[in-house]
């Protein structure tokens, strides 16, 4: 099944700008983005329920540098991924 938001990972490089537009991306396609502190990385809201994607999420966390809730807040001001 191809979902909308699939496209936003298509793009993808490896820089922290490239992963940020990322993020937007799936934030635009209605996609929830949040900071898992015991997993410490990015998770799509959907992965409670669909794991499919949880290696894209893994490659936009250590591409963002992001190990910690402190590191994706530094983040979110530097790139303001929580926007949408």
């Amino acid at each position: 099944m191809n979902r909308e938001f699939d496209k936003c990972f298509s793009h993808l490089e490896s820089t922290e700008e490239s992963a940020a537009e990322c993020i937007h991306c799936l934030k635009k396609h209605g996609e929830q983005v949040l900071f898992d502190d015991k997993e410490k990385r990015l998770k799509l809201g959907r992965e409670m329920y669909d794991k499919k994607y949880s290696g894209e999420m893994k490659t936009l966390t250590q591409i963002l540098g992001i190990t910690s809730r402190g590191a994706y807040e530094e983040m979110d001001r530097k790139y303001n991924l929580t926007m949408y």
